[in-house]
Parts: C-alpha cells; sequence; structure tokens
C-alpha cells in the first residue's frame, strides 16, 4: 500500500485489508553467448545479457516480484533443471531466446518435455512473431525472442497486461492505445501487424529513424509504440495513428 492507500486505509478505521499478491516471477534467459553485463569483455564472443535486465524492470514496473533471474547455456539438461526449479516456486516463467528455429532452441522443446500446454506458438506481429505461451500445471509460461528490441516490444505489448490482471489490476490499464498525429510519412506495412519504435515531438508522434531490431540506442529513445494494422498503406504526416506509452 502506497502513502494514498494508507490513508483511505486508517481513515475508514481499518486495522487489516485484503490485498492481491504480486505474482511470482522467474526470468530465464537461454544462450550460450550470453554474460553478465560488466564481463562479456572478458570472454571472446560473448554479448552481455540486455534483455531479462530489461524485462525484469518491466515485470516490477506493473507489479509483479521477480524472484530469479538466471542465465541457462543452451544445453537441454541445463535449461530443464532450470525450469523446473523456476515452474515450482513461480506463478509465471519467462524464458527470453530459445524461441526461433535455429538449430540450438531449445525453450519450448524443453518445456514440452516437463507437460507444456501451448495456447499459441507465434504472432502475426512484426517485431516479436516468434513469442509463444502457455501453461506447466499452475505456472503460466512466455517466451520471449531474445533479440532486444522484440524481447522489449512483446513483453510491453503482452506481459505488461499479463502482470497487472496477475496483480489484480485491470488488464487493459497496460494496453490504452490513444491516438495521435504522425510527425512524418510511415510507409506501408506486410501481412504482420506492425510496432514501430517512436517519440513525442512537438506533441505529435515521431518514428524513431533506426527501426533495425538490434538498434539498442533507438530503443533507449522511444517511448512510444507506433501501430499499424496489417496490410495498412501507407500514411502521410498529420496522419492519425494509434500509439502506446513505451
Amino acid at each position: 500500500l502506497d502513502a494514498r492507500a494508507m490513508v483511505a486505509a486508517a481513515g475508514a478505521d481499518l486495522a487489516d485489508v485484503v490485498v492481491w499478491r504480486r505474482p511470482l516471477v522467474t526470468i530465464l534467459a537461454t544462450g550460450d553467448e550470453l554474460a553478465e553485463p560488466g564481463t562479456a569483455h572478458a570472454r571472446p564472443d560473448a554479448i552481455p545479457d540486455s534483455v531479462s535486465l530489461a524485462v525484469a524492470a518491466l515485470v516490477s514496473d506493473w507489479g509483479g516480484n521477480v524472484i530469479a533471474r538466471e542465465l541457462v547455456r543452451d544445453e537441454p539438461d541445463l535449461i530443464r533443471t532450470a525450469a523446473a526449479i523456476a515452474l515450482d516456486r513461480s506463478d509465471l516463467l519467462v524464458m527470453t531466446g530459445g524461441a526461433s528455429v535455429g538449430e540450438r532452441d531449445y525453450a519450448k522443446s524443453v518445456l514440452a518435455g516437463l507437460g507444456l500446454d501451448p495456447l499459441f506458438a507465434k504472432v502475426a506481429m512484426k517485431p516479436g512473431k516468434p513469442v509463444w505461451f502457455g501453461r506447466v500445471g499452475k505456472t503460466l509460461v512466455l517466451g520471449l525472442p531474445g533479440n532486444p528490441t522484440s524481447a522489449l516490444v512483446t513483453a510491453r505489448l503482452l506481459l505488461a497486461p499479463l502482470i497487472a490482471g496477475m496483480s489484480g489490476a485491470d488488464p487493459a490499464d497496460a494496453a490504452r492505445w490513444r491516438t495521435a498525429s504522425l510527425c512524418s510519412p510511415l510507409e506501408s506495412c506486410g501481412d504482420r501487424e506492425t510496432f514501430a519504435r517512436g517519440r513525442w515531438a512537438d506533441g505529435r508522434a515521431e518514428r524513431t529513424d533506426n527501426q533495425d531490431s538490434g538498434a539498442q540506442k533507438a530503443l533507449a529513445n522511444s517511448d512510444l509504440l507506433i501501430r499499424q494494422r496489417a496490410f495498412t498503406a501507407a500514411m502521410p504526416a498529420d496522419a492519425p495513428v494509434e500509439v502506446l506509452d513505451f
């Protein structure tokens, strides 16, 4: 309870209140190449893991309690052991990486061996097509891409409403799209719903110049997602567009 809630509860002469428990979340980041930030430079072919840290921050922002965050190598036995522990003590397991079609993408196959009931395997969206979701027993499992931009976009669109709902809030609070005017033209969109990273510029939505999925600086400078439905035609400047706080 924050300070304002304390005033309301105490002012109502209540000694106890009924609350929602913050969902317990474990994040497993899979990939041989991953290293904790600050250590990657010391290991050949390593890259710093930025995804799991960002996902953990998003989970906390929307009401979840991250009880563990672990880097796991691309070895089925290691992933299986870490996932089994997480499933036993978590309400939600978030796995990053291992969601594509590469020969070392083991996440879904390992979870299938632990009894995964898949609810969806892919989403027709860009970025983030490989995102998947299911449950093992009472524990929900969300698989996010390992690419930072794809992971953060899918986490904002799917994980934030999920955490909000599990925390007792209205999931719609995490998905409040509104209309804004475009600052500059937007090209046409293909057969996947597309979410461009953008920012506010003089009260209008401006698409960031670099939309590459590996563009971390552009990602950090973005505070909006600009939505284009599948097969949307090119849009001129000042056209209305749907945006979501990012």
